[in-house]
Formats: C-alpha cells, sequence, structure tokens
C-alpha cells in the first residue's frame, strides 16, 4: 500500500528536477528514461512517475498495457493510492492542466485519468476521481457554448509554448521504453507462474507422504 509513498519519497530530489521546469531537458529526460527503468517493475509507479513527469502522450499507452497486467489486490490498492496521491498538492500542476481543455496534451491527460476510472472498482477513489473527470466535462461544456478563446499574441506565443512539458522523452523514444516495461514485466509474470507451479507440484507430493504415513501406521 505503501508503495508509491516510499517511491516518491526516496525519489525526491530526481522527481522534482525533472517536474520543475529546466534548461537542461536533455538531462531531465535522462532522468526520466532512468527512473522509468527502475520503476518498471511496478506498474503503477510507472505510470504515476509519469503523470508527474507530465509525459501524457506515455500516460495514455501505458495504462493500456495495464490490460495485460495481472490484476491483484496489491494492484488495485496501489491504484487506489494513486488517486488520492493525484488530489495532494504533489499533482497540483496536473489538475490546474486539466482546465487547459484546447491545450495538446489535453486528450491524452483525460485519457490515462479515464484509463484509471475503468480500472478501479466502486470505491471512495473510484467516486472521487469520477467527480473530478465531471468536473472538466462540464468546463468543457460549458467552453463549448461561450465564444471563441481569442488568438495568442505574437509576443505571448513563446510563453504559451512554454508552459507544455518538455522534459520528458520524445514520441520516438516510446517504442524503447515500453519494450522495457514489456519484457520486465513478462519476466514478472513467469516469476509467478514458476513460483504456482512449484507450489502446485508439491502440494499432491505432501498429499501423498502423509497417505504413506497412514498407510504405514494400520495394522
Amino acid at each position: 500500500r505503501n508503495v508509491l509513498k516510499h517511491s516518491f519519497k526516496s525519489n525526491s530530489s530526481n522527481i522534482n528536477s525533472i517536474s520543475n521546469s529546466s534548461s537542461d531537458i536533455d538531462a531531465n529526460r535522462e532522468v526520466f528514461i532512468s527512473l522509468f527503468h527502475c520503476w518498471s517493475h511496478n506498474p503503477v509507479a510507472s505510470l504515476s512517475l509519469c503523470l508527474l513527469a507530465q509525459a501524457y502522450d506515455l500516460a495514455s499507452i501505458l495504462v493500456q498495457k495495464f490490460a495485460d497486467v495481472e490484476i491483484t489486490v496489491g494492484f488495485l490498492m496501489q491504484i487506489d493510492k494513486l488517486v488520492q496521491l493525484l488530489e495532494s498538492p504533489i499533482f497540483v500542476q496536473l489538475r490546474l492542466q486539466l482546465l487547459e481543455v484546447d491545450a495538446p496534451y489535453h486528450a491524452p491527460l483525460l485519457k490515462s485519468l479515464y484509463g484509471l476510472l475503468m480500472l478501479l472498482p466502486q470505491s471512495t477513489a473510484f467516486r472521487t476521481l469520477k467527480d473530478r473527470l465531471a468536473t472538466v466535462s462540464s468546463l468543457q461544456q460549458h467552453l463549448g457554448r461561450s465564444i471563441p478563446p481569442p488568438a495568442i499574441k505574437e509576443k505571448d506565443r513563446g510563453r504559451a509554448t512554454s508552459s507544455l512539458p518538455t522534459n520528458t522523452p520524445p514520441k520516438d523514444d516510446f517504442q524503447d521504453i515500453l519494450a522495457h516495461f514489456e519484457a520486465v514485466q513478462e519476466r514478472h509474470t513467469r516469476a509467478r507462474q514458476l513460483s504456482l507451479q512449484s507450489r502446485s507440484l508439491m502440494t499432491p507430493m505432501r498429499g501423498d507422504s502423509i497417505e504413506e504415513k497412514n498407510e504405514k501406521q494400520s495394522p
């Protein structure tokens, strides 16, 4: 349950260097890729890293990969914890970006959050995230009925562009990152299968030993 919280605390300095705007974009991307490779062992932690780093395109693709991940109670509890983190100050920028309905990153951001909503069972976290997304949907409806926003002036265009997420890998790098994630998850799946097989093989052996013991004790 505390996996996400512990991951955020132990990597706080690296995460802050990604989430905060910085001129050294290449260095931030290297930090992101290094962290993602480490966190690929935990699918929910990987998604939380993408959301915090504003890699919404990657997050929207990654959440679809969860269809191939084994859904356990622990997995759902971690998603529940992630929804709680989304309501915390550390994700305030993400929540404010939900207001930018015309931004290019808005669609993949919404897709990522709706993907989380579809994974959650009916619970408090489900209702919390649902209410948040319903507010965004209501905003889109109101903006759709209002007059179009004024055009951005040329002097302000650079400022608006600079607010876009730029610290994460370009889409060309997604294939390698996702391939690493899938390979790590496949190893975990094989390990779980081998563990279950070993347990299933040990069970009849123990049963046979008990039967043989009973036969020996019978007159």
